[in-house]
């Protein structure tokens, strides 16, 4: 499954939102109350660890109804926002099924959850066309837009490996610049998500 791991720093994560609430194509699912959930095309901070952003051009999001029902439905109107019928095992994300492809997740860790002072592994997680073979293949929209993400990471980080020098061989997690500055300054990084 595709995934782009980044370090970033609190400094950092005002660069990610800025160019994710730039994006025409992107939209922010956030709360609306209890189990109701809301398309917003832009937020003003990051408040939560884990962000869900609909790639809008992919199309309708799907809404599961409860169990035992296999039925699927869509959401007429996402911006209007919609009570969830199935909800996920964490309360504090909507829930979509195993890998929605119009989907993407951040995942927001400028810390380490066990020792604040290092910076953690975020990262931006699609599932991509891991379902294709059962007929949930991700819109050529979508794929256009997880490269144009990759190459805008490429712009604006520097890649470095998980453990040890910077420069150092099996440089894989984009580095943001204030990440980098403060690992220059004897700061610690994660090496795996937490």
């Amino acid at each position: 499954m595709p995934w782009l791991p980044i370090y970033a720093d609190s400094v950092d994560f005002e660069e990610v939102l800025g160019w994710l609430n730039t994006s025409e194509e992107l939209a922010f699912i956030v709360t609306d109350g209890p189990g109701r959930w809301i398309a917003v095309p832009t937020i003003r901070a990051i408040e939560n660890p884990r962000i869900c952003l609909w790639h809008v051009p992919s199309g309708p999001l799907p809404l599961l109804h409860p169990q035992p029902s296999q039925q699927i439905g869509s959401i007429s109107d996402p911006w209007a926002g919609w009570e969830e019928l199935r909800a996920g095992a964490d309360s504090f994300n909507p829930y979509f099924g195993a890998g929605h492809p119009g989907v993407i997740w951040l995942n927001v860790r400028p810390k380490s959850y066990r020792d604040p002072n290092v910076i953690g592994l975020s990262s931006f997680e699609w599932v991509g066309n891991y379902y294709s073979v059962i007929g949930r293949k991700a819109d050529e929209s979508t794929e256009r837009f997880w490269r144009k993400m990759r190459r805008w990471a490429q712009k604006s980080a520097i890649k470095i490996p998980r453990s040890g020098a910077l420069d150092g061989p099996n440089a894989e997690i984009f580095a943001f610049p204030s990440a980098i500055a403060a690992f220059k300054d004897g700061a610690q990084r994660t090496d795996n998500p937490e």
